[in-house]
C-alpha cells in the first residue's frame, strides 16, 4: 500500500495520504481551510509504507470504548528523537531528514548531548501539544483562539518594529509653546490696584475696622459713631450738626435715653438693628464706650436691678436691659433680651456673608461710618421707615440698583471733608461693573434731583434757596469724587472743603423734608408768566439762576448758566491762552438767586483788572454767547456786551 499526495485544488498544498482509501470522500485543506472532493492525481508520489510511520484518522470502533491519549507510531524500529521530530510536522521520511545533531554539523563528541536535548524537547513539546488537542487529535477551538492571537500579535510587532526601521530615529517631541501673556490685561489689573491703593492713601485716618462684641444678635445695619467728637466745641461740627436740625436733634436725644450719658461722654458708639419678622420693629441695640471711667455705683443706679447671676452683671430696668462689660463699657438692648445679653459677653456677633468684606475695610476712628444689607433693608421699609418716609426710601434704595449687595458709607470732618463710600456687588456683577455704574448714576444724579426741585415750592425763601442750591451741590460733590475697583467691591472717595459737609447736610434734610410735602404726579404750576424761554438772548440773560460755586472750573461754572437759561455758552480757549487763562480757573461765588447776567458779571468782575480782561459776546443771530477776551474780541470784529447793564 502506498502513500499518496493529493493538492487542493485553491492553494495546491499538498495533502499527504496513507493510501487511496479515502478517494472519493471530502476532505478539508489545513492551510485555506477548503473543502473538496478527494481524486487521485494523474501523476502518485509514492513513498514506502515502512518508512513512512501511519496515523489512524479517526479511533477505532468497537464496544467498551475507552479514552487513549494520543500517541506516535513511531514503528518498531524508529529512534525515539526520530519519532519526535514527526511529531512536530516534518513530513519527509527518516531517512531524508537532515541530520540536526552536533555530530552533523561536524563537532564530533557531542552527538549524544545533543540527541538527548532533541529528544527532551520533543518531548515537552509533544506534551504542550497533546494538551491542546481534543479527542480526535486535532487543536481545540480555544487553541486555535489562542494561537491566532498570538500570531496577530507577532505580526503586528514585526510590522511596528519595521516601519520605525524604516522611518529611522524618532524625532524629539516639539517643545510646548508657552502661553501668550495678556500684557493689555495685565496692565490695566495693575492699573486698577495702583489707583486703588492711592484711594487708600487719602484716607484721614488708620484705625482698625469696626467690632462687633457684645452684641446679641446679627446686625443688619450698623451705625457707628464717635460721639465725644462730633458733640466737641469745634465750629465745623457744630455747624454741621445745627445743619441736620431734626434728625441731630432726635439722635442726641435717642443717645442719651438709651445710654443714660450724654453724647460728649461717650468716646465710641456703635448702634445695631435686627430686622425679624415683617411687620415687627427692629430690635436695637448699642454698645457704648465711655470717655472716663465712672464708679460702680453710678452704673448701678443708672442701670437698675440687677440679676441674681452674679457670674454676669445683667442689669434690667423699665425699658432696658443692661449687660457691664467692664468699668467703661456696657451694652444696651431691649428689656427682653436679659438672656441673649448674658450670652453675649464672651462672644462676638458674626455679621452676614456679604458685609463681612466691607466691615473688614471699616474704620473705627472715622466720626461717622454707615454700614447696611441692601435687601434685607428693602424687604424690611415699611418696618425701618415711618410711612411719610417710604417713598423718599424707595427712591434712594432703587437708585443703588440690583447690582449691589451691601453699603458702607463713611466721613470724617477733619480739615477736609472725607467721605468714603464702599459697595460689594451681586454674585452677577464684577467691582469693575459696579465702579462704572456708580460713575453713571453719580454723573446723572444732579440732573435728576434737579428735575424733581423744579417740582417744589418750599414755602420759606431760606429753604427755597438752600434746596434751589442742592443739585449744584451734587455736582460739586460728583466732580470730587473718584471711583476705584478694589479687591471684591467697588470704592468712591469723595474730598471736599471743610465747609462743604455742612451744605450738604443741609441741603439733604430740606430737600428730604421737602420731597415729603410734594406731590410729584401732578403737573408743575408756575408762577409768573409762565417758563417760555424768551427769544432774545438779552432777555435770557434776565432768567434767575441759583449761584452757589465753591472753586467751581470756570468751564462748569458758564455750561451751568448756558443750561439754566436753555442758551449755549462758547469759551474761546485761544483768547484765554493768549491771555494767561485757562477753563478749569476755579471760580468761589455765592450770590443765590441772581439773574443770569449778574451771574455772569460776578465772574467777570474779578478779571476786570487784568491786561486782557474777560469779555461776554451775545451772537444774536445764532442765539449763542461766546467768551472770550478784550483783544482777541477786538482782532476778530465782535463787540463785548455790557454786562453791568442791568
Amino acid at each position: 500500500m502506498t502513500a499518496i499526495n493529493v493538492p487542493c485544488p485553491v492553494c495546491k498544498t499538498q495533502l499527504k495520504l496513507p493510501n487511496t482509501s479515502l478517494v472519493g470522500k471530502k476532505a478539508r485543506c489545513p492551510k485555506c481551510d477548503n473543502r473538496f472532493v478527494i481524486s487521485v492525481p494523474q501523476t502518485l508520489e509514492v513513498a514506502p509504507v515502512d518508512e513512512l510511520p501511519v496515523l489512524p484518522l479517526a479511533p477505532q470502533s468497537g464496544r467498551g470504548a475507552r479514552w487513549v491519549p494520543d500517541q506516535l507510531q513511531t514503528g518498531s524500529g524508529a529512534p525515539p528523537h526520530q519519532a519526535s521530530a514527526f511529531s512536530l510536522g516534518n513530513p519527509a521520511p527518516f531517512s531524508q531528514a537532515p541530520d540536526t545533531t552536533a555530530a552533523g554539523f561536524g563537532f564530533p563528541g557531542l552527538a549524544e548531548p545533543a540527541a538527548a536535548i532533541g529528544t527532551t524537547t520533543a518531548a515537552a513539546t509533544t506534551s504542550v501539544l497533546q494538551r491542546t488537542r481534543g479527542r480526535k487529535g486535532s487543536l481545540s477551538p480555544k487553541a486555535r483562539y489562542i494561537t491566532a492571537a498570538g500570531t496577530a500579535l507577532l505580526l503586528v510587532v514585526i510590522g511596528i518594529v519595521s516601519v520605525q526601521a524604516f522611518r529611522g530615529p524618532a524625532k524629539p517631541a516639539a517643545e510646548k509653546q508657552p502661553v501668550k501673556e495678556n500684557i493689555a490685561y495685565q496692565q490695566e489689573k495693575a492699573a486698577q490696584v495702583a489707583s486703588n491703593e492711592s484711594a487708600e492713601d487719602l484716607s484721614p485716618t488708620s484705625g482698625k475696622p469696626i467690632p462687633l462684641d457684645y452684641l446679641p444678635f446679627t446686625p443688619h445695619v450698623i451705625l457707628h459713631l464717635r460721639p465725644e467728637e462730633l458733640w466737641a466745641k469745634d465750629p465745623a461740627k457744630t455747624e454741621f450738626l445745627a445743619m441736620l436740625g431734626d434728625l441731630g436733634t432726635w439722635l442726641a436725644a435717642q443717645i442719651e435715653t438709651r445710654t443714660r450719658h450724654l453724647p460728649k461722654d461717650i468716646a465710641e458708639l456703635t448702634i445695631a438693628l435686627n430686622f425679624g419678622a415683617r411687620l415687627t420693629p427692629p430690635d436695637v441695640a448699642m454698645v457704648v464706650r465711655l470717655r472716663e471711667q465712672p464708679t460702680h455705683q453710678d452704673l448701678v443706679k443708672q442701670f437698675g436691678r440687677m440679676r441674681p447671676d452674679p457670674t454676669v452683671e445683667v442689669y434690667e430696668a423699665a425699658d432696658y436691659s443692661f449687660l457691664v462689660v467692664d468699668s467703661q463699657t456696657f451694652v444696651v438692648a431691649p428689656l427682653l433680651m436679659a438672656e441673649e445679653l448674658h450670652e453675649a459677653k464672651n462672644s462676638e456677633a458674626t455679621p452676614s456673608p456679604d458685609m463681612e468684606p466691607l466691615l473688614q475695610e471699616s474704620d473705627r476712628t472715622r466720626h461717622i461710618s454707615l454700614l447696611f444689607d441692601l435687601p434685607i433693608l428693602d424687604s424690611h421699609r415699611e418696618d425701618a421707615f415711618i410711612p411719610e418716609l417710604r417713598t423718599a426710601a424707595d427712591k434712594v434704595l432703587f437708585w443703588f440698583g440690583d447690582q449691589i449687595e451691601t453699603v458702607s458709607f463713611s466721613m470724617h470732618l477733619d480739615k477736609h471733608f472725607f467721605v468714603e463710600t464702599l459697595l460689594r456687588q451681586s454674585t452677577s456683577s464684577t467691582p469693575v461693573k459696579t465702579q462704572r455704574f456708580m460713575q453713571v448714576r453719580l454723573d446723572r444724579l444732579a440732573e435728576e434731583v434737579l428735575g424733581m426741585v423744579q417740582r417744589m415750592d418750599p414755602s420759606t425763601v431760606s429753604s427755597r434757596q438752600i434746596i434751589g442750591r442742592f443739585p449744584a451741590m451734587l455736582q460739586a460733590f460728583n466732580v470730587g469724587t473718584t471711583a476705584h475697583a478694589g479687591p471684591g467691591y467697588a470704592r468712591l472717595v469723595t474730598l471736599l472743603p471743610q465747609h462743604a459737609a455742612a451744605n450738604l447736610a443741609a441741603g439733604t434734610l430740606l430737600t428730604w423734608n421737602q420731597s415729603l410735602l410734594t406731590n410729584f404726579d401732578e403737573p408743575k404750576i408756575t408762577k409768573g408768566s409762565g417758563t417760555a424761554i424768551p427769544d432774545k438772548l438779552a432777555d435770557r440773560l434776565k432768567m434767575k439762576v441759583l449761584v452757589d460755586f465753591r472753586r467751581t472750573p470756570l468751564q462748569e461754572a458758564f455750561g451751568y448758566i448756558g443750561e439754566s437759561i436753555k442758551t449755549d455758552v462758547l469759551i474761546d480757549g485761544d483768547a484765554l491762552k493768549g491771555a494767561g487763562f485757562t477753563q478749569n480757573m476755579p471760580q468761589t461765588l455765592d450770590l443765590g438767586e441772581v439773574t443770569a447776567l449778574e451771574a455772569i458779571n460776578g465772574i467777570l468782575e474779578k478779571y476786570a483788572q487784568e491786561r486782557d480782561p474777560l469779555v461776554l459776546i451775545v451772537d444774536e443771530k445764532n442765539k449763542k454767547l461766546l467768551l472770550s477776551t478784550k483783544v482777541k474780541s477786538e482782532a476778530d470784529g465782535l463787540k463785548p456786551f455790557d454786562t453791568k447793564k442791568q
